[in-house]
């Protein structure tokens, strides 16, 4: 798409340089270009539309590298990403090789800090903002952070560590919920009056004049009192204001020229200021303004859509919950991601979405399990890593069942490290007496979940993104009661073992094997944790000479490959182990994301060779 201003301004001064109009035209290309490709990668696209004026005003007034803006979970700055230096490789977003959907520190100068997990922009932020003082500097760090994201502690805690004379601006974008207090007619006036540049160069005019003399100096601060009184009357004992943070706004995120103005101003006080703007997600597309959950996060155009775990999961938690009135289900602000809508519009009160926080919901969990209720925690595989300490003190520790849906497990191959589900299992493995199951078909979900409500053990049951493994799923089970589905080779040269998704990489890897003239065999095992009769059911179906390999889309270090060997020792047999060494790494351009750490079918035949 040949624009007229996006991908041609390739200095701040050219972006500074553009008059009202053409800035216009610059928020109009780059909402064209974020639907055009978006809808075409997949992404985040409401967030992204609605923070397109606040973003060129935080490049026009900034001094970007050098000062640096940290957007909360990173997913809305694609607009930062176009504005910056990755215009021309903004058709790679969220491809193998290509830019990440998040700030990545490793992809630009520009993003001074990374995330995927929400809540962590303002520590970022405060440590960029305290260095900097304390090296003499006067450069800002600002943190753009969404009003979901104030739902998490360490936003919070954050908070409580700020102090008014350090260079940091936070941007409490408010886009979903109501923060601040409907002020009247009379509060909106005063607001308007505060986002002109004619109010701050009065303010400053008088400020400087008073302050020559004692008395003025006096007067400058019975009006600050004054003015803190009446702010806090019309604001409702403003919280940024109490914690002594200058609380500009609020403002309307989508006036350009008022921003700037404020960011200005902000700039220049010196200190730390929290700017209260109010966008509107999807912001210039009818569809997304409209309806701007279903354009959260947008699925690639070849996307093709099927039943997924996560769906089939909320079904049947739904349908088990009208049997057993102690049945409750949490999410971490991923009701609908996780599967739980209808399961909160048919039992409101049994249902808790506690906005972004894992960690709160983990302890909840077990105290309400310790109460006699039956909670089941559905939470994203990568968020679960944000509440192993709950893990272990408040519910392992203890011995109270948990129910976990670990959601999203393995490779995240569209977002990436930061969305990574493969500490998951280890994080179980370690907690004595858990159980972990990784269910290939709706069928074994059903058993696990109705197994793990009257389970007096903590519970892990995980799947990955989509729908069932087709092919393994079908396959016999060759143990039911150890839950191993195998595809069984005669006098086999090598045998893998695995679970979840990577069992059908398992089994492209036998058919290469066979076009070679070997056998392999391959066991998919749904319940992870090893005993010996299922130990004996695997050894009775190969020889002593049969290489056995464990294969698994998780982290080798505390995995289910090195409990297994560990296991299979025992016997006399020894196993290989092929897992993900180094989760950080992004997918390499030109190969699948098992190919890109080390576990693809072609690997798995190496390692038996």
């Amino acid at each position: 798409m040949d624009y007229t201003y996006l991908g041609k301004l390739h200095s701040r001064e050219e972006l500074r340089a553009l008059d009202a109009e053409a800035c216009k035209t610059l928020c109009g290309e780059i909402r064209q270009e974020l639907v055009e490709r978006v809808t075409q990668n997949g992404g985040h696209l409401a967030s992204n539309l609605g923070v397109v004026e606040l973003t060129l005003a935080l490049h026009r007034v900034f001094d970007l590298p050098e000062e640096r803006v940290i957007f909360d979970v990173g997913h809305q700055s694609y607009v930062h990403k176009l504005l910056s230096d990755r215009f021309d490789r903004f058709d790679t977003l969220r491809k193998p090789g290509g830019i990440s959907g998040f700030q990545r520190r490793d992809e630009s100068p520009y993003d001074a800090f990374g995330g995927g997990h929400a809540s962590t922009s303002l520590s970022a932020a405060l440590g960029f903002a305290e260095a900097e003082k304390l090296n003499g500097g006067k450069r800002f760090t600002v943190a753009v952070v969404g009003d979901g994201a104030f739902t998490g502690g360490m936003i919070h805690e954050a908070f409580n560590n700020c102090s008014e004379d350090l260079p940091l601006i936070i941007v409490l974008n408010e886009n979903e919920m109501s923060i601040s207090k409907n002020t009247g007619r009379f509060a909106r006036i005063i607001g308007k009056l505060r986002s002109t540049k004619g109010y701050f160069w009065m303010k400053r005019k008088v400020k400087k004049v008073l302050s020559v003399t004692k008395l003025g100096r006096r007067m400058v601060r019975n009006v600050s009192r004054l003015k803190m009184r009446i702010k806090r009357a019309m604001y409702a004992d403003n919280y940024f204001e109490q914690i002594g943070i200058n609380y500009l706004g609020p403002i309307d995120g989508h006036n350009l020229k008022k921003l700037e103005t404020v960011l200005r101003e902000a700039k220049q006080d010196g200190g730390c200021s929290l700017i209260h703007v109010r966008t509107v997600k999807g912001k210039g597309y009818p569809e997304a303004e409209e309806d701007p959950g279903k354009f959260h996060g947008v699925p690639p155009a070849e996307h093709e859509s099927v039943p997924t775990f996560s769906q089939h999961f909320g079904e049947k938690l739904t349908e088990m919950a009208k049997e057993d009135r102690r049945i409750c289900a949490i999410t971490a602000a991923m009701a609908d991601g996780t599967g739980l809508v209808r399961f909160g519009e048919e039992y409101p009160d049994r249902f808790f979405d506690v906005g972004i926080a894992e960690e709160h919901a983990m302890t909840f969990a077990a105290a309400l399990s310790a109460a006699g209720m039956k909670p089941v925690y559905a939470v994203y595989a990568t968020f679960a890593q944000r509440c192993f300490d709950q893990m272990i003190h408040d519910a392992a520790l203890q011995r109270i069942p948990v129910t976990m849906a670990i959601d999203r497990a393995g490779l995240a191959v569209a977002d990436g490290p930061t969305h990574h589900g493969v500490y998951d299992v280890s994080m179980a493995f370690s907690l004595p007496e858990s159980e972990i199951f990784a269910p290939l078909t709706f069928d074994a979900l059903d058993e696990f979940l109705e197994n793990a409500i009257d389970s007096d053990k903590m519970t892990f049951i995980r799947y990955r993104s989509g729908g069932e493994c087709k092919r393994i799923g079908e396959l016999p089970y060759i143990y039911k009661e150890g839950s191993l589905r195998g595809a069984l080779s005669d006098e086999p040269d090598g045998l893998i073992l695995t679970y979840g998704a990577l069992s059908e990489e398992a089994l492209r890897a036998k058919d290469e094997a066979e076009k070679e003239g070997k056998a392999v065999s391959v066991i998919a095992i749904e319940k992870l944790r090893p005993d010996d009769e299922t130990l004996k059911k695997i050894l009775a179906v190969v020889s002593p000479e049969t290489k056995i390999l464990f294969a698994e889309e998780g982290v080798r270090n505390g995995g289910a490959g090195q409990t297994w060997k560990d296991a299979l020792a025992k016997f006399g047999r020894d196993v290989k182990i092929l897992a993900i060494d180094d989760p950080f790494k992004t997918f390499e351009k030109d190969k699948t994301p098992y190919e890109t750490h080390g576990i693809s079918f072609g690997d798995m035949l190496k390692a038996l060779r």
